[in-house]
């Protein structure tokens, strides 16, 4: 419930300020010509624009049944779009950046029409979360409302991004960034930066509020609370230091007994010096700082903050781990969802704010260690 403090800003005219500041922000990113630190600033913003502007859509369906058609054809776009990028990454990392005239006699086409046809089946079977005896049956595991509009468009996007990240990599054996063709065309770029992830944060700071309707539904200190955004204790710092420096040694040993099981079956594993490429930029001390510190609070904020508590640990450390599939094969996946566990389960008795600094000094050993050569 809204409380007082928010003042005479009803909620449709709240969710008209947004919608309209974040639509602008995507025109002016994607038609403007803008170059510099203000392009690399709205750039970042894409991403989170997209999915805020879908919950806000949400939200006022509720209030508005007549809304409700818009959303759903956002929603539709959305996973088309998502659909169609993790099928381009599919495909380049087959075919490369550039296509010749002739198609190479052993270009394998098998692949391209499995990741193609998997690309177009995941987004509609997503779709189930549209019906209501489904979403009965999950609200019957789950603290969501089967007949809440808000919950089912989260539930059917949820679902779709499980889905459809890991295609290129369940097709291929290898995921996208890690491919020859796409570490090839990156060779030479500066793949990331200290201002873009930077950026980064900010936006997803700001989106993550707005998702749980700061102001929509929630004032700041509701929706810090739903978010579990809180001061942490000086115990719960300490203990996140203390986990943080455990989980590096037990991952340490659970990667490599992984990566011997993998071997043994002779399934494909994480090509360890690709992913220290796509990182390489970043590894500089204040690099490390920064990145580890977007990633931290800002995967923990969206994740455990935002999804957690609607669907539960299981299904929001699966969408962790999906989010990954671009650059880990699935001994790493399998890593990574248990990390996700683990920060699950940090965020489910205390708060987010102490597995955002588990997640973050986690991220920053791992890092340094990379840096130094370990």
């Amino acid at each position: 419930m809204i409380s007082e403090n928010i003042g005479v800003i009803s909620r449709r005219k709240m969710i008209a300020v947004v919608l309209a500041l974040l639509v602008g922000v995507l025109a002016i990113t994607l038609f403007g010509g803008l170059t510099g630190p203000l392009a690399d600033f709205l750039n970042a913003g894409l991403e989170v624009a997209v999915f805020v502007i879908l919950a806000m859509l949400a939200y006022l369906g509720t209030e508005n049944p007549r809304v409700r058609p818009f959303a759903v054809i956002w929603l539709l776009g959305l996973l088309s779009g998502v659909a169609m990028f993790s099928m381009g990454f599919g495909v380049i990392s087959i075919t490369g950046l550039e296509m010749a005239d002739d198609l190479p006699a052993d270009l394998d086409l098998v692949s391209i029409l499995e990741i193609f046809l998997l690309c177009i089946s995941a987004p509609v079977v997503s779709l189930i979360g549209f019906s209501r005896t489904f979403r009965g049956f999950v609200a019957s595991y789950l603290p969501i409302d089967p007949d809440n509009f808000v919950h089912t468009i989260a539930l059917v996007t949820v679902l779709a991004l499980i889905l459809i990240p890991p295609i290129p990599l369940a097709v291929t054996g290898i995921p996208p960034l890690l491919s020859e063709p796409v570490q090839e065309a990156l060779a030479g770029e500066d793949l990331t930066s200290v201002s873009l992830d930077a950026f980064s944060l900010l936006w997803t700071v700001f989106g993550s509020f707005l998702l749980v309707g700061l102001y929509v539904r929630r004032d700041f200190g509701e929706a810090c609370e739903r978010l579990g955004f809180v001061w942490p204790s000086a115990r719960q710092v300490a203990g996140a230091v203390v986990l943080a420096v455990i989980l590096v040694g037990a991952f340490t040993l659970l990667d490599t007994g992984i990566t011997v099981l993998w071997k043994s079956l002779g399934w494909p594993v994480t090509d360890s010096e690709a992913v220290e490429f796509l990182f390489a930029s970043a590894l500089t001390p204040l690099g490390i700082v920064v990145a580890s510190i977007s990633a931290g609070f800002g995967e923990e904020l969206a994740v455990r903050g935002v999804l957690q508590p609607r669907f539960g640990i299981i299904l929001s450390s699966l969408l962790f781990a999906s989010l990954h599939a671009w650059q880990y094969a699935w001994d790493g996946l399998i890593s990574v969802f248990i990390a996700g566990l683990v920060f699950a389960c940090v965020r489910r008795y205390s708060n987010t704010t102490t597995s955002a600094v588990t997640h973050t000094l986690y991220d920053a050993i791992l890092f340094w260690m990379i840096m130094v050569g370990l």
